[in-house]
């Protein structure tokens, strides 16, 4: 099960799914609702169609290189991690107004974040190992920001 040492201080009871990777966590008046989609390891080159409603997303070592435009419709999403891939344009992570952790550490080829204007409650990115070597300018007025970190450029 990935992830569930993390899920556990959060939830008290959750499902795991090995049909398609997600966690459903059960709320105790008998439903259960789907927050949590991990859809690592899977050498994804594109994504498929997200559940609307997943709150947090992981696609960590896979072999995507975009962010599709239908991303802003996740409305929901909270954390995503997609660490290890081989991502180079983030745009469409801009709309997503709810997203509080980024986590993109591990593509090489990342060398541009989008301005995070709409997404007024992001705490934390992670561009360690990218081409993104200093903190950009249109993040440095985001009062939101607790935690940015990167890798500093490499003397030659």
């Amino acid at each position: 099960m990935k992830a569930i040492t993390f899920i556990l201080m959060f939830f008290p009871l959750i499902g795991y799914s090995q049909k398609n990777d997600s966690i459903a966590v059960y709320h105790g008046n008998g439903a259960f609702e789907r927050k949590i989609m991990d859809l690592s390891n899977n050498n994804l080159i594109e994504l498929p169609v997200i559940d609307w409603d997943v709150e947090i997303l992981i696609l960590d070592n896979n072999d995507l290189m975009e962010i599709p435009k239908w991303f802003g419709n996740l409305k929901n999403l909270r954390s995503l991690s997609i660490r290890n891939n081989n991502l180079m344009d983030v745009r469409s992570l801009m709309y997503c107004e709810n997203l509080e952790e980024i986590y993109l550490s591990n593509n090489p080829n990342l060398k541009d974040l989008p301005s995070f204007s709409f997404c007024k409650k992001i705490k934390i990115i992670d561009v360690v190992n990218t081409k993104i070597n200093e903190l950009p300018i249109s993040i440095r007025g985001m009062e939101s920001i607790a935690y940015f970190k990167y890798s500093t450029a490499k003397k030659k």
